[in-house]
């Protein structure tokens, strides 16, 4: 899952407005940057939508429809503005993107995943991750997201980003992951990963190729 500047998932970005940092630039905003390893990274907020329909537990994806990506099944989600919280940009996302409002009270905090450009700094991301359970609502399509309910053993993988099939596997069965994923030379493909699923050892796989 990818996004340029925040935009529904996990990508390249291209950030604007920098200040000096450790270990490249950043723009200033509460919120919007956090330093790993002394290493700026953009924040952002995917969140997952659950339901059961006849006994069969569906998560909530969407098809990018604008911008960078366009073409892609992603998760709802996008970057944290200013001073919001995760969150609240998580809440936010979630009703731009498919219509559906929740409170916050409704949302689990749900890990972590952290992806390295180490060909393109500027682009590396930490994404804060959420799931909710929310029964019989109505997801509309936007703007932005075409939004389609799947069943966890018929996930569109190949309309995914590559990163997907490296830590989804491990987050979709139990709702909870930590990942760190390290991109290939070209931005696209996965040189490593490292995934920690719940009540799981962290797994380090190596990869290669195109999106």
């Amino acid at each position: 899952m990818r996004t340029p500047d925040g935009d529904g998932g996990a990508s390249e970005h291209s950030p604007a407005g920098h200040g000096r940092v450790a270990g490249g630039t950043r723009p200033v905003g509460l919120g919007e940057w956090l330093d790993i390893d002394g290493v700026a990274h953009r924040c952002v907020t995917l969140c997952f939508l659950f339901r059961t329909r006849d006994g069969v537990e569906e998560v909530l994806l969407g098809l990018k429809r604008t911008g960078f990506g366009a073409g892609r099944i992603v998760a709802l989600g996008g970057k944290i503005d200013g001073s919001e919280t995760a969150l609240d940009a998580a809440v936010r996302e979630v009703a731009e993107e498919s219509s559906i409002r929740l409170e916050p009270g409704e949302l689990e905090a749900a890990g972590r995943v952290t992806w390295s450009f180490p060909a393109a700094p500027r682009s590396n991301m930490t994404a804060f991750l959420f799931t909710a359970d929310v029964g019989a609502v109505t997801a509309r399509t936007t703007e932005e997201i075409e939004p389609h309910w799947y069943t966890l053993d018929a996930i569109p993988w190949d309309g995914m980003w590559q990163d997907a099939r490296h830590w989804l596997p491990a987050f979709l069965p139990n709702r909870r992951v930590d990942a760190r994923i390290v991109m290939a030379e070209d931005n696209r493909g996965v040189a490593s990963a490292s995934v920690r699923g719940e009540d799981q050892e962290a797994s380090t796989c190596r990869s290669s190729g195109p999106s």
